[in-house]
């Protein structure tokens, strides 16, 4: 917080006099902190009276987007890497969506919060923040891809603002997200051209503008200093004794699809409508602090996005338990662990059909102590064993052609997406009518952890 509050000075005086590139150039001077640190710092501003102010949520912004830039130096050369490089390329990399994650849920709540503000307290803050992800003469093009999930965010409560201003600035918003479109057709239609599509003959060449952000990026962020530093634990194999569901024990061409890290304000509903329309099951493993909280008194006090899980089992998903906090659970014994079992257990406990005996790791990361500590709580833990990488990778074609390429090598399996993000609903659509045509049956987990609802080939 110290190094806030040096730069509220500057940061009042340029709002005060109305100029938004004076908050730019600062704000590009201002050194970049950890994540986690920002979280934190948004998540104090988040308990005052008023909404965060520009100067917190653009450091969230940018502290963001720097992770989104690492993750894509981090598994740029993703073909080349095997063995001990892969699994250090993975380890990193789930660390940095770790810190990612904190941060997306404290910036995630705040733009909630200020859409849903006057327009007085709300439109020179957005608007702030869209001068920035539109004009920041630091942003490079293909960082706007970075950019859809805040803005969605932010777009879904002003949809019902009927008010000039409210949709001026939907207005504005849906023009930004037309241009993340735009770049990501520009990408997307590069990858499929160089290495094909469904339906769509590789013709070769290079992903020239793929690489050329690749390229600046690694000159900005050198790989090297990157891969230091702790990294989380990858998934232990070959736990013996454990009732784990890993996928590689389902008939040959079955499938489950799972999502991890939810549920989300706008993407859950959404690919809850695709599954339904393609008639596929899945089982969700829901973060407990997005479903609210244990009161010291013992009373469950669930949140608004518990509402989203109602719906899915409504839709009759199966959801499951992925801790309270996304923490590396590897690392934790003893009262900690409990309390992260514990706390997401009776939060789906709380809610109307939604408690079952299904326990997804973070990142996988655990020991036969983990393991041990379900026991308590009746507890089955569910890996995976295809990762769409959907966390790490902004392109479509790209999420989807690594899904399909993985499949063809294990032949059945669990599959891993994220419902926090846009990308897993746009390849949906496009995997499951190719899958289907190639044999492949999609089946679902019951509460228990039996396989249920294999469909026909």
């Amino acid at each position: 917080m110290r190094a806030l509050s040096r730069i509220w000075p500057l940061l009042l005086l340029a709002l005060a006099a109305g100029g938004v590139w004076t908050i730019r150039r600062h704000q590009s001077r201002i050194p970049a902190r950890p994540p986690l640190v920002v979280a934190a710092s948004l998540a104090e501003a988040a308990v005052r009276p008023e909404p965060p102010g520009t100067a917190p949520l653009l450091e969230a912004l940018r502290a963001d987007l720097q992770v989104y830039r690492q993750l894509i130096v981090l598994f740029a050369d993703e073909a080349n890497l095997k063995g001990p490089a892969l699994a250090q390329a993975l380890a990193v990399g789930h660390r940095l969506h770790h810190e990612r994650r904190d941060l997306v849920h404290q910036l995630n709540s705040a733009l909630t919060s200020l859409a849903r503000q006057p327009a007085p307290q709300r439109d020179s803050v957005i608007g702030a923040l869209l001068d920035w992800m539109e004009a920041d003469p630091d942003l490079l093009e293909l960082d706007r891809l970075a950019f859809r999930d805040s803005l969605r965010v932010l777009q879904k409560p002003l949809l019902a603002d009927s008010t000039p201003e409210g949709l001026l600035l939907s207005r504005r918003m849906a023009r930004d997200l037309q241009e993340v479109d735009r770049v990501e057709s520009l990408v997307d239609s590069e990858y499929q051209r160089v290495f094909g599509g469904p339906g769509t003959p590789a013709r070769g060449g290079q992903r020239d503008r793929w690489q050329a952000y690749v390229q600046e990026l690694q000159r900005r962020l050198p790989l090297g200093p990157l891969l230091k530093g702790a990294a989380i634990l990858n998934p232990a194999e070959g736990l013996k004794g454990s009732r784990e569901i890993t996928g590689t024990e389902l008939p040959e061409k079955v499938l489950i699809l799972s999502f991890d890290d939810g549920p989300h304000r706008v993407y859950t509903e959404e690919i809850k409508a695709i599954l339904q329309q393609q008639q596929v099951p899945a089982v969700f493993f829901e973060v407990g602090r997005n479903l609210g909280a244990q009161e010291t008194s013992g009373q469950i006090r669930l949140s608004g996005l518990a509402a989203f899980t109602e719906d899915l089992v409504k839709g009759g998903f199966v959801v499951g338990n992925h801790s309270y906090t996304h923490a590396q659970l590897s690392k934790e014994t003893g009262a900690p662990l409990d309390l992260e079992i514990r706390e997401t257990d009776q939060l789906l406990r709380a809610i109307p059909g939604a408690h079952s005996q299904l326990f997804r790791f973070p990142y996988g990361a655990r020991t036969a102590l983990q393991l041990q500590a379900l026991e308590a709580f009746h507890l089955r833990s569910v890996l995976w064993n295809i990762d769409s990488l959907d966390w790490a990778d902004p392109v479509p074609s790209s999420v989807a052609d690594r899904v399909l390429k993985t499949i063809a090598r294990e032949r059945r399996g669990i599959i891993l997406f994220h419902d926090i993000h846009e990308r897993a609903g746009k390849v949906l659509p496009v995997l499951i009518p190719r899958l289907r045509a190639e044999g492949y049956r999609f089946a679902g987990l019951d509460a228990n952890g039996e396989l249920v609802d294999v469909g026909p080939p």
